[in-house]
């Protein structure tokens, strides 16, 4: 293999090294055939996570020791090297000054090696990443010809391991969305341009489970009923097709978007579920959310209340006897049941409930609990 088709294929698996991790130390060997090096280093350190550590060539005791050393006793000499270019070390420092260097003494000595490349490939406060190829003990030094081989690589290493970066912080962002999703009280289905559920959240799949009104698997979302799985279907794709690409991106970009409304029948008494249906634009973000297209809303009207008192009393300065009777109204009990209930008597419970329309500002029972529904609603889990 000559040298510009080494450099062509390290290339190539450096970009497949961003899809799939476990390919670097692949990547790294075509680098060090490319460079003619007998070791490759690349060490990525951040003020949040220890980042990217991969090496070929090097014994593993070795690696963790100079992973160290650029942690915490970085050489001037690769301080002063500039973000995306390759240095040889011997342009830097004399042989001499090496060997006196704790680099030197504490990682290359035992490891049997000398000369060097270094590149750093990102410095800020938060992320530092370094690029090193190295030879052993007694070899020649590098050659400009496998400097100028690093100065072609050093750039698609940086463009990569970028990507990588985004790539990252995009699936934390969705690992974040889902978790919070997974917490809702309200059923959320996101389907794909095929209308095939790719995510849902374990409201919706207690739903479905009961078999009554929504139904689920790995390939259909559909209603007990077969003309409301038609409505559904329909407002599903009308959701899909609103991604067509055809469309001119300035209107999709002003357009409103109203969400469709199904109603998915149940079996007596139960009312039915409502499903409100939109499309799902998403950018940037890896894993389920890249196939979704739609999310399904399912809501259960006749789903039990339970305000959360803790909000109720702080929101309005209630006492707890207050809450206690104000959380009985919400689920619908008169006010002498509610009396009965907390053992006082009717006066007593009307004075409560006058003291309770003072503090919240309103004037009637039904205008009372009516804000209080909205003021206690549990959203998460």
């Amino acid at each position: 293999m000559t040298r510009v088709e080494a450099i062509h294929r390290a290339i190539r698996d450096i970009y497949g090294a961003v899809l799939s991790p476990d390919d670097w130390s692949a990547a790294l060997a075509l680098i060090s055939e490319a460079i003619g090096a007998h070791k490759v280093v690349l060490n990525e350190a951040g003020a949040d996570a220890a980042g990217l550590a991969v090496s070929i060539g090097v014994d593993p005791v070795n690696a963790v020791r100079l992973r160290r050393e650029f942690a915490n006793r970085l050489p001037d000499w690769i301080k002063a090297i500039p973000v995306g270019t390759s240095l040889r070390q011997s342009s830097a420092i004399s042989d001499a000054d090496f060997r006196r260097l704790d680099i030197y003494n504490e990682v290359v000595r035992p490891e049997g090696g000398f000369y060097s490349i270094v590149a750093p490939l990102a410095r800020s406060p938060r992320r530092q990443v370094h690029f090193l190829v190295g030879r052993e003990l007694g070899a020649a030094d590098f050659s400009d010809a496998d400097l100028d081989a690093a100065n072609l690589i050093v750039p698609h290493l940086m463009t990569a391991l970028e990507v990588q970066s985004h790539l990252a912080a995009a699936d934390l962002r969705a690992q974040t969305a889902f978790d919070v999703i997974a917490r809702l009280n309200v059923g959320v289905i996101l389907f794909d341009a095929a209308l095939c559920p790719v995510f849902v959240n374990p409201y919706a799949e207690v739903l479905a489970a009961r078999g009554d009104g929504l139904l689920l698997n790995s390939r259909t979302v559909a209603a007990a009923r077969h003309s409301d799985t038609q409505d559904l279907r329909r407002a599903m794709a009308a959701a899909v097709v609103w991604h067509d690409i055809s469309r001119d991106s300035r209107e999709a970009a002003i357009r409103r978007v109203a969400p469709t409304r199904c109603y998915l029948l149940r079996e007596s008494p139960h009312l039915p579920l409502v499903v409100s249906v939109m499309p799902l634009c998403v950018i940037d973000v890896v894993s389920e959310w890249n196939l979704a297209r739609g999310v399904l809303f399912v809501l259960e009207p006749d789903s039990p209340l339970s305000p959360d008192l803790g909000v109720l009393g702080t929101t309005f300065q209630l006492t707890r006897r207050e809450v206690a009777l104000a959380s009985l109204l919400v689920r619908g009990t008169d006010l002498e049941d509610a009396a009965s209930q907390l053992g006082i008597g009717i006066g007593t419970a009307r004075g409560y409930l006058k003291r309770i329309l003072a503090k919240t500002d309103t004037h009637r029972q039904a205008e009372l609990v009516s804000l209080l529904l909205r003021a206690g609603m549990q959203i998460v889990r």
